[in-house]
């Protein structure tokens, strides 16, 4: 089902329309107006846009950069071009095409379901056989839903687990990183990937100061289940001075190290840092296996990894939020490991087990070509935008905006997951201003070099555009790049007609 328009007139806007021509005609004695003449239709093209990005990427640190724009209304016209079919790097944008596709493929109410499953026997509260977890992909798993499961165990009237806790993470490929770029880092951006994953497959780190000057700093871990070790060589600094920690997160001897190391001031609030992790299944299976323990529940085997048999007995059934405010958060918080569980979730359910990066990819493409993109308009590599092989023009991408937006099914969904300008995501702390806040609904993306923004802009007179920017090859600070992107989207909010006619 089509529509025509992406936002709603105001109910109260909608009467006054319909009440005008009532009041108007109240009085039957005046002679009726005569008849407006027909007006010319209204030029739209938006020209002056070169002068301005001429001027802007004139700058020296911007010597050699490639800048893509396109503006298109919503009936389809071309309002500005440049360089629309360039393929450049789009960094989280990508994550456009990710939330669009996963939201046209599995549905705004899909649900990722972990499932607990027993081959063995309830008798005296005791559980006679294995528990098996069996993972989905879920991306938005964290400790409070856990507990949620272990407790939906214990309500069973299970005391004792005879056998082993079973991580069956078989749906998706044993491949946790989607590309090279992402393999060497510990930052909770650099997504590590599972079928059984918790917490976003990192952990919080949190830092607070001593009793006194020189006293060791107090560390710990959220959440604590030993299967991480933590070295804590941090100090209580002087409160005159600033913050020095600094946070490690290291793969050694099977296991992973996290190291705090520098001083935080004396008397300050503390923080938290976040940090990927290596094995994720083994860090899920640590926090089940320490919720069961909290929960009174005893687990007299020990935690392994298998496949559930054939024929096994569910025991519980968790289901997740469903998959549209997954993607809001996927496109909000630009979160990069949720990207690329719905990459892999799509291709284990088209394929079946295990999905894959490239599995995913596939479909990403078939996606673009059926929104109308030119074969030659993409090169998918991951579904986050991490990778810096990934390509996209601006065309492509406003493409996919249009398909998503037009469709009843999906157009709410996508643009709640779009950041609003001034006020959440990662545009809650740009364009803040008159003319602009509240004005563009768009997802942001950034990489060393890159920046771009894709979305929706409603000008001052009403109108409303779609639109895609991507720039590449800058060396000035990012904010720079904002501030181009800012001058653009408030020449067009300032300049465009409201009133078009045909």
């Amino acid at each position: 089902m089509r529509r025509p328009r992406i936002l709603m007139v105001s109910q109260c806007v909608l009467c006054a329309l319909l009440v005008l021509p009532l009041a108007q005609g109240a009085s039957s004695h005046e002679e009726p107006p005569p008849p407006a003449p027909t007006p010319s239709r209204t030029p739209l093209r938006l020209d002056s846009l070169d002068g301005i990005i001429g001027r802007a990427i004139s700058h020296r640190e911007l010597e050699g950069s490639q800048v893509a724009v396109l503006f298109e209304s919503l009936d389809g016209e071309v309002l500005y071009e440049r360089s629309a079919d360039l393929k450049l790097i789009p960094a989280s944008n990508m994550k456009i095409v990710t939330g669009a596709c996963a939201l046209a493929t599995l549905g705004p109410a899909y649900v990722f379901v972990t499932h607990v499953a027993t081959d063995g026997v309830i008798e005296e509260r005791t559980l006679k056989g294995d528990l098996y977890v069996v993972g989905s992909g879920d991306p938005s798993l964290v400790s409070e839903e856990l507990w949620r499961l272990v407790e939906e165990i214990r309500v069973l009237g299970i005391d004792t687990v005879d056998g082993d806790l079973v991580l069956d993470a078989s749906l998706f490929d044993s491949v946790a990183v989607a590309s090279s770029d992402a393999e060497d880092g510990d930052r909770a951006y650099h997504a590590r990937t599972a079928a059984l994953s918790l917490n976003f497959n990192s952990v919080a780190v949190h830092i607070h100061p001593g009793d006194r000057n020189g006293a060791a700093a107090i560390v710990s871990l959220s959440p604590e289940t030993g299967f991480i070790e933590l070295r804590n060589k941090a100090r209580t600094g002087s409160s005159r001075r600033g913050s020095t920690i600094e946070v490690r997160r290291d793969w050694d001897d099977g296991r992973n190290v996290i190291t705090v190391t520098g001083r935080i001031p004396e008397g300050s609030r503390g923080r938290t840092v976040y940090r990927n992790l290596d094995d994720p299944t083994g860090c899920f299976g640590a926090a089940m296996s320490a919720f069961l323990r909290r929960a009174g529940i005893t687990l007299r085997g020990g935690v392994r990894r298998g496949v559930v048999p054939e024929g096994a007995r569910s025991l519980v059934r968790h289901e997740s939020k469903p998959l549209s405010l997954i993607v809001r958060d996927l496109g909000k918080y630009s979160n990069n490991f949720a990207a690329e569980q719905l990459l892999k979730a799509m291709a284990a359910q088209r394929s079946g087990t295990p999905g894959t990066t490239d599995g995913g990819a596939e479909i990403l493409e078939e996606y673009l070509v059926s929104v109308g993109a030119d074969s030659g308009s993409y090169t998918i590599a991951d579904g986050s935008g991490f990778s810096r092989e990934n390509r996209l023009t601006t065309r492509t991408l406003v493409r996919v905006v249009r398909a998503v937006t037009e469709e009843f099914e999906t157009s709410c969904e996508f643009l709640a997951s779009l950041s609003v300008s001034g006020v959440d995501g990662t545009l809650e702390d740009r364009m803040g201003f008159p003319g602009l806040t509240g004005s563009v609904r768009a997802k942001t993306g950034l990489l060393d070099g890159v920046t771009a923004m894709a979305g929706v802009l409603r000008t001052v007179a009403g109108e409303e555009v779609l639109f895609s920017m991507i720039t590449n090859g800058f060396e000035c600070e990012a904010w720079r790049m904002h501030d181009v992107e800012h001058e653009i989207l408030t020449h067009v909010a300032r300049t465009l007609p409201a009133q078009r006619t045909h």
